[in-house]
């Protein structure tokens, strides 16, 4: 399995900034995240210069669309129009997965909202999804839907009926987030290392990408998502799910990391014991 830091940036200076700090930390994989709404193909030539310059390739690009409001940047600033940039100029970026929300009727990230558990919201996602893959010209690309508890695919249920509720030809270019700590809730956190690994087993096969961090709740402490082995997560055992259950060719890349902590968190990947595939 390939692993990789997450990179973003408002503009390509700061995505080349990223990149320089990724390899200064020894990282040669990355996934880049696309703040900034209205970028251009000039842009994303801007970054896969900087890309060539410090030899940090993306396995993954990250093009935060809210497929509930497709045309409002969402807090992480993307749109739809967005989307369709990248998606027609991914020979230029060098990654064939883009990774995107699964979307929220809430006005920011972390808030919950009741209508993202309707129907009707599953239903919309379905229709977006099937839109953009119908007008993607590219062949081979998947999109990356990242769940998260309080969105629309908030759940290993939701995710299973979303996916059967999509034609052969949508389906073929889907594919799954594994982020156990997105989908572990206040109620599972006693049990958070048992559910860790059972997420990592059904999602695991679906998976388009990996993230790696970790989880703190109460009464552990105010809740929060810090880097791999910084939080309460039964680490180790939760790598090895990964490992066991993931898709191979799913790359995994380390999130919420500080970039002076970059060489600190590969370090501790590599003392696990897994046999990574760093370039």
């Amino acid at each position: 399995m390939k692993l990789g830091i997450m990179l973003a940036g408002r503009t390509p200076d700061e995505v080349r900034q990223r990149l320089e700090s990724a390899r200064e930390a020894g990282f040669s994989l990355c996934q880049i995240n696309l703040h900034q709404a209205g970028f251009s193909r000039a842009d994303l030539v801007a970054v896969a210069d900087a890309v060539v310059e410090f030899e940090v390739r993306p396995v993954t690009v990250g093009c935060y669309v809210n497929p509930l409001r497709p045309q409002e940047p969402f807090p992480m600033g993307a749109t739809r129009e967005d989307l369709d940039t990248l998606l027609h100029a991914l020979d230029i970026v060098g990654a064939r997965r883009v990774v995107l929300f699964s979307g929220s009727y809430a006005s920011s990230v972390f808030e919950d909202h009741v209508d993202n558990h309707s129907a009707a919201a599953l239903e919309q996602l379905q229709a977006f999804v099937t839109d953009v893959c119908a007008s993607t010209r590219a062949r081979h690309y998947f999109l990356v839907i990242e769940p998260w508890h309080t969105h629309v695919l908030s759940s290993e249920e939701r995710i299973a009926e979303f996916h059967r509720g999509l034609d052969e030809g949508t389906r073929q270019h889907v594919r799954y987030v594994l982020d156990a700590p997105a989908l572990i809730r206040a109620e599972d956190y006693p049990e958070r290392d048992k559910r860790a690994r059972a997420l990592a087993r059904i999602l695991g096969p679906a998976a388009g990408a990996v993230h790696f961090r970790d989880c703190i709740m109460p009464p552990d402490g105010e809740t929060a998502y810090p880097a791999p082995g910084q939080g309460r997560l039964d680490y180790p055992a939760y790598v090895e799910a990964v490992v066991e259950y993931a898709n191979p060719e799913a790359p995994a890349v380390i999130r919420n990391v500080p970039v002076s902590e970059y060489a600190a968190v590969r370090d501790y990947m590599l003392r696990l014991g897994v046999p990574w595939e760093l370039a």
